[in-house]
């Protein structure tokens, strides 16, 4: 059973996942937390994005962007480019997906279709919930 990658999107979602196996996050997705914390404006979401950012730091070890994941990415943008897409559109979604090909892990993300242009090349899927209304009801 291959290793999965949590996106950012499915680490906030607030339904718990049934998905069982070894699961790791990447830097991208400890970056994009921080900005969730320090762009709020809101007092009691600051203090319930910091509670979430700590607790997810002390449960992972996020992967690192190294040079393999680096010259990924690179090759992963050149896709979408030639497939008609824009790449900067999709940066860190690339990078998630460069992440996941290079550790050779399942990427579960709840926005599957920003990489349709690349999903013959990273295996990428929206996770399975715990009660399967909730795969239906996305947050707002």
């Amino acid at each position: 059973m291959a290793p999965l990658l949590l996106d950012t999107s499915v680490l906030i979602d607030p339904r718990p996942i049934r998905e069982s196996g070894l699961t790791a996050i990447s830097v991208v997705s400890i970056a994009e937390l921080h900005f969730g914390v320090l762009g709020s404006t809101d007092q009691a979401a600051r203090a319930q994005r910091t509670i979430r950012l700590g607790t997810i730091e002390a449960r992972f070890s996020p992967l690192p962007i190294d040079s393999r994941v680096a010259r990924e990415w690179g090759r992963l943008q050149a896709c979408v480019k030639s497939r008609g897409g824009d790449p900067r559109a999709r940066g860190n979604g690339l990078i998630l997906a460069a992440t996941a090909i290079v550790h050779k892990a399942t990427l579960l993300t709840l926005n599957v279709n920003d990489l349709r242009l690349v999903s013959d090349l990273v295996d990428v899927r929206e996770p399975r919930y715990d009660d399967p209304k909730a795969q239906a009801e996305r947050p707002n």
